[in-house]
This record gives C-alpha cells, structure tokens and sequence, in this order.
C-alpha cells in the first residue's frame, strides 16, 4: 500500500506503531506514529506546535530520548487513507488537536487524547471531592485543586505511556 503516491511512489507501508518520548517540558509525553515501510525504512508521523503536522526521521523525533513503543497494527487502506488525509490538510496544533488526536484519529478514526481526558478526569473527581467539604467551597481553593489535580492526571498518564 503506498502512502500519497506523489511522496512516496516507491514506498509501501507495512505497519504502523504508535511511539512516546518524554516531551522536553517534562510534562506530557510526545506520541507519534512510527511508519515501517518495506524496505526497513522508518519515518515518524507527528504534529507539533512549530512545524503542525509532518514527517521526520525516527532520530529527529526522539530528539535524543527513549521511544517508547506501543501500539503496532499492519498498515492498511483506511489508515494510510487517513494518514494522507492528514497529512494534506492545514490544520494547527492545539490542545484540542495535538500529538495524540492525530496518533488516535490516523489509527481508529476516533480523534482522541489519553492525557487530555485523564488531566480533565482526575481534575474534575479530585475537585469534586475536596469540594465536599464547605469551607472549601471557594474559587481560590477550588481552581487550585482543579490546577493541581489535572496536573496529577497528566503525570499519571505520562508515566503510563512512557512505561514499558
């Protein structure tokens, strides 16, 4: 299967393997999709807040840290379909369009972040809870929980993706 014939007229695509690193902040992990074409050669699907969506080698994504490698699917028409979807449009990168919506949406269709939904869930249960008690129940206390514990959540997501 070849991905957008005029990149890549004489490359066939054999799998695709969801990839993490630590992100440089510290804060987050970095995913992107590592694409195994038949001939051994590997490139790294990702978007990113300079450069949006786009291709690089395994090495320039890594940019010097562990990948961690997940997910590894055979390519197929729906993937590479999207993945030159993707790849052709001019979408920029946003907290609500970022490495892990395109990873998602390229693999399942389904355009989607791990971290986004575990920050925004760990904030919303550890907020409710401290909120149970009245004398907490004001705007200063309550946004610092909210801060705090979607930064739990973006820590515990991390280490769950950059785990082995």
């Amino acid at each position: 299967m070849l991905i957008n014939k005029n990149m890549f007229s004489d490359r066939v695509l054999m799998s695709v393997t969801k990839v993490y690193r630590k992100k440089v902040s510290g804060l987050v992990a970095h995913a992107g999709l590592e694409l195994d074409f038949e001939r051994g050669e590997k490139l790294v699907l990702h978007t990113s807040p300079d450069k949006n969506i786009h291709l690089s080698t395994v090495d320039d994504f890594s940019a010097g840290e562990k990948l961690v490698r997940k997910t590894c699917i055979n390519a197929t028409q729906a993937i590479i379909d999207r993945i030159n979807s993707r790849l052709s449009c001019n979408v920029k990168y946003s907290v609500f369009n970022n490495c892990e919506h395109l990873a998602s949406e390229v693999l399942t269709g389904s355009s989607t972040s791990a971290q986004l939904k575990a920050s925004l869930t760990v904030s919303v249960i550890g907020t409710a809870l401290v909120a149970c008690k009245s004398t907490n129940r004001n705007a200063l206390t309550l946004s610092a929980c909210a801060l705090g514990f979607g930064f739990l959540g973006l820590y515990i997501e991390k280490k769950n993706q950059l785990s082995l």
